[in-house]
């Protein structure tokens, strides 16, 4: 009796304590969103004629979504010179016509696209990242069409026009247009390989689809999966991220559905970040680890395609180790990969970085069961710039090396998560990219900026992080190569 007398004691405590800290989080989290910059129409403004999941009743067409598409943003373009006025700055990403990077381009990459090749010999859909556009994979884009891959680049519902759409978007959203994609996909190109291509949250969203055509038959699974920086892991906090919609929905507290709010001059990508963006992406993990748990307790693990991905090794978004304990870790197949790209580990750099990815590659290669390859692209020698891919079959103890003719530029020391899929002449964030001219022009990837500190309403480490990826031509060959049936890895 005194036992149970104090188990009910110290139960009811901790939910006092549990319940006090839940309503600290919150407190805490209305009043950071107080000391946010006001929000804009951009921010508040809800556009009509978005695609939802509820509008998918498993017919819903190709051709209707480029039709809802094109009235989304004719309604878009009535809006922006209301929004470019109060923007006040002449490179607003809501300038009608476009800033000086969205000129510079052949069409509006945020929306969704075709790239039909002249002799096809494979299909691929190409998912872009949270808080991104299809702009994030034009440069693989245009390179698979090349090769012969008729592409598909899928705009996500809330993405492409205002940042505000994000607030009121769900994961499932995101799902019913990836499989919209897949079902025209399927029914246009069905004696083709499909392939799914996805960066950040597209990967997440590749990985939960082809789960969902194993486990529930919906749709077509894949030959393959290209993982670009996959969102596999983020910060468990995300899941309490709508917590303060029981007070935003006041206009005191409104500012609090944003992490972030931030002059928008990126033409294809929104630098301010609703918390619920960052809910729904917990969300879809949850669901992904759910059904490879599901998909590992049948014993099905083999029915996986194969997966290649890429991975910075230090990434400030999503977590690398959550990708190599729960993805890599249920994968059963020596064709899958993981390649990881190390940082810079010319000695010079060692006094500046505060952390070390060494741990990531130790636990990885110490997996208790790994079947899987692994790469890791590092310095040839601790003096030199100059970087090979260090290999390690599903069962190999000692690498095979093959030095590659690329090297670290000389003021790079790591990659970042967001800067994978472009190339170093991207001319958005690319850091080479030139004129018609061949003259050196100002992007996002080559800014540098210099003053006194806390001027600028943008932080510096946003300035500073690199947004184009030196060994981007490496990560397009490896993704051709296993396209190609009749090629090799090279």
């Amino acid at each position: 009796m005194n036992l149970r007398r104090l188990l009910r004691r110290i139960s009811s405590h901790v939910a006092i304590f549990l319940l006090g800290a839940l309503v600290l989080f919150l407190a805490i989290d209305l009043i950071a969103g107080r000391s946010l910059p006001p929000l804009e129409p951009w921010h508040e403004l809800s556009l009509e004629n978005e695609f939802r999941a509820g509008m998918d009743d498993g017919s819903f067409g190709w051709k209707q979504w480029l039709e809802l598409e094109e009235r989304l943003f004719d309604e878009l373009e009535r809006l922006k010179p209301e929004l470019y006025q109060a923007a006040g700055f002449e490179e607003s990403r809501f300038r009608p016509g476009g800033n000086r990077l969205a000129r510079r381009l052949e069409r509006d990459w945020n929306r969704s696209f075709v790239l039909e090749a002249e002799r096809p010999r494979a299909v691929a859909l190409l998912i872009h990242g949270l808080s991104d556009s299809p702009y994030s994979l034009r440069s693989l884009a245009l390179s698979l069409q090349r090769a012969g891959v008729t592409v598909y680049g899928l705009r996500l519902p809330g993405h492409g026009t205002l940042p505000g759409e994000l607030d009121d978007v769900s994961w499932q959203d995101w799902l019913a247009a990836v499989q919209v994609a897949t079902r025209h996909i399927e029914i246009a190109h069905g004696d083709l390989p499909f392939w799914i291509v996805g960066y950040s949250m597209g990967a997440a969203l590749g990985v939960r689809h082809t789960l969902g055509t194993l486990l529930r038959g919906e749709g077509v699974t894949p030959e393959g999966l290209f993982l670009i920086s996959p969102a596999l892991g983020v910060n468990p906090l995300a899941r309490l991220a709508n917590l303060q919609r029981i007070f935003s929905r006041f206009p005191y507290f409104r500012r609090s559905r944003w992490l972030n709010i931030l002059p928008e001059y990126d033409p294809f990508k929104y630098l301010s970040f609703t918390k619920n963006a960052g809910r729904q992406m917990s969300l879809l993990i949850g669901e992904i680890y759910e059904d490879l748990d599901r998909l590992k307790a049948q014993g099905r693990e083999k029915e996986l395609p194969p997966i290649l991905g890429f991975q910075s090794v230090v990434d400030e978004t999503v977590s690398t180790v959550d990708l190599v304990d729960r993805l890599y870790g249920v994968i059963d197949d020596p064709r899958s990969e993981l390649v990881l790209f190390d940082i810079n580990r010319i000695s010079f750099y060692r006094a500046f970085t505060r952390f070390s990815p060494d741990a990531v590659i130790a636990s990885l290669r110490a997996l208790g069961h790994r079947n899987f390859q692994t790469t890791v692209i590092t310095n040839v020698t601790p003096s030199s710039p100059r970087v090979g891919a260090f290999s390690w079959s599903a069962t190999g103890e000692s690498p095979e090396v093959h030095e590659l003719k690329l090297s670290w530029p000389e003021e790079i020391y790591s990659l970042s998560h967001v800067a994978l899929p472009f190339p170093p002449h991207d001319p958005v964030y690319g850091y080479t990219d030139r004129d018609r001219d061949g003259r050196p022009w100002v992007t996002l990837g080559n800014l540098a900026v210099r003053g006194e500190r806390n001027v600028l309403q943008v932080p510096a480490g946003e300035l500073l992080r690199l947004r184009a990826n030196p060994f981007y031509s490496y990560l397009e060959r490896r993704i051709l190569s296993r396209m190609n049936p009749e090629g090799g890895e090279p």
